[in-house]
């Protein structure tokens, strides 16, 4: 019973509250109808009937107010259209009729003369008949962004009139066809393929010049088995999986890579039967024969690491608590803090690595080095931290000399700062990243920061 009395008070309030909204934005409406605001007042009264479509002085104001701004809109209507000012007058219009449309939708009727209407259509179908022949010569001229606004604004007013979707399209897209076309015959195939991305396909032979391009421009890239001039054998085949991953992944159409399991062998197998040694012409020869435009090498040339192993320190430290006394004078109880000498341990340790990965992309057609660069890289992982036998969120900072008996040295430090950085401690995670992890995460920015530099090269802009 008592549940459903509060559900009661509750949908009662959202009622009181909901009605409240809707009477208070009615007054409003009200005020800036006495005021002449009838924008104002519109946009007041379909507020509140937004809360209550059914709310009879909202609708009525909104009726009121609305008649006064469409005869606004008709009398600026009549006036420019006598002054031959005919785009106006016919923008005139079109502002009276949306605004009876939207009221309609709030089942309130506005009143616009059938004359009104009549002299609309007569005014619209010859400005429509001018700026069809306005749009005709701007495109014979190949004023095609002038052109492209005008048949633009024709299917705006009569969407369907003859054949305006077809020339807003040559007024679009011709131009940037023509951009493409420009960039296609001076060999810069990604940049007329972005060109060819803004035109429909099936405009003209966009679809087939825009495959050209792709095909033109795509580098296909084989992998030679990567080198280790260091002690730390299988970097280099790490950072090749990775990199071979990061490259497939690649959101660019310019860029293939061609499957390592093949490229490898076959390549490995090539250079050695053309030279007997492996170097970056005769790798990029033995390319030639896999289909790949371009033979990515790569050596690590530098490795180093550094552990400092988990090392634990005991340290001192005081556990307040709390004691409950008895004060016989005002015979009330009260609470005084004291301090115990306490030990805790706390750890330190840190793991690092870096390496420096040379890395060059040459291209099979000409034995030019495309692309080349050193990166260089370190990772670390340190941990320092603490564990106690107590709660640590009572461990106060401090010294003392001899745990079971007092000295004068000993103290108990209140600093606030202090306080937290003990405390701290003890939240501060405990698990350091082994020197093998570090590698793997190493490896893998070494082969993101390549995988970046090869998606970023665009041999139009050398």
């Amino acid at each position: 019973m008592n549940k459903l009395y509060f559900a009661f008070l509750l949908f009662l309030s959202f009622s009181i509250i909901s009605c409240n909204g809707v009477k208070s934005l009615t007054k409003k409406g009200d005020k800036a109808f006495e005021k002449s605001q009838f924008e104002k007042a519109v946009e007041l009264y379909f507020s509140a009937l937004e809360k209550d479509n059914e709310y009879s002085l909202a609708k009525t104001g909104l009726k009121n107010s609305g008649q006064r701004l469409v005869n606004n809109h008709l009398d600026q209507f009549f006036k420019t259209k006598n002054f031959g000012e005919n785009r106006k007058a016919i923008y005139h219009y079109r502002d009276a009729s949306r605004l009876s449309e939207r009221c309609s939708r709030m089942n309130v009727s506005l009143d616009i003369p059938t004359q009104y209407t009549s002299d609309y259509n007569i005014l619209t179908n010859k400005y429509v008949a001018d700026q069809y022949d306005k749009g005709m010569k701007l495109l014979q001229n190949e004023a095609f962004l002038e052109a492209e606004q005008t048949f633009k604004e024709i299917k705006l007013l009569k969407p369907n009139y003859k054949d305006v979707d077809d020339l807003e399209r040559v007024a679009e897209f011709e131009p940037k066809y023509r951009m493409a076309i420009s960039y296609l015959q001076n060999d810069k195939f990604r940049s007329a393929y972005a060109q060819f991305n803004k035109i429909a396909s099936n405009y003209k032979d966009t679809k087939d010049k825009k495959q050209l391009c792709l095909e033109a421009g795509m580098i296909t890239i084989g992998f030679v088995d990567f080198k280790n001039g260091t002690r730390n054998k299988g970097g280099e085949a790490a950072i090749s999986a990775y990199l071979f991953n990061e490259l497939a992944k690649l959101n660019n159409p310019f860029i293939k890579v061609i499957d390592r399991s093949l490229t490898s062998t076959i390549i490995d197998e090539q250079v050695l039967a053309l030279s007997g040694q492996t170097s970056e012409s005769t790798s990029a020869n033995a390319g030639q024969l896999i289909g790949a435009k371009a033979i990515l090498s790569g050596n690590l040339i530098t490795y180093s690491k550094k552990s400092d192993k988990l090392s634990e320190t005991i340290k001192k430290a005081w556990f307040e608590r709390l004691i409950k006394k008895y004060n016989e004078e005002t015979e009330k109880h009260f609470y005084e803090k004291e301090y115990d000498k306490v030990k805790y341990k706390e750890y330190y340790g840190m793991n690092q690595v870096s390496v420096g990965f040379q890395y060059q992309l040459t291209s099979t057609e000409t034995g030019e080095i495309l692309l080349n660069g050193i990166i260089k890289l370190n990772e670390s992982d340190m941990v320092n931290f603490a564990t106690a036998n107590v709660n640590y969120n009572k461990l106060m900072p401090g010294n003392w000399k001899w745990q079971n008996k007092a000295h004068e040295d000993d103290f108990v430090s209140s600093n606030i700062s202090e306080k937290r950085n003990l405390r701290n401690l003890f939240k501060n995670k405990k698990s350091l990243l082994t020197i093998d992890q570090l590698n793997d995460k190493i490896y893998k920015s070494t082969s993101s920061q390549i995988s970046g530099e090869i998606n970023n090269y665009n041999p139009e802009n050398e």
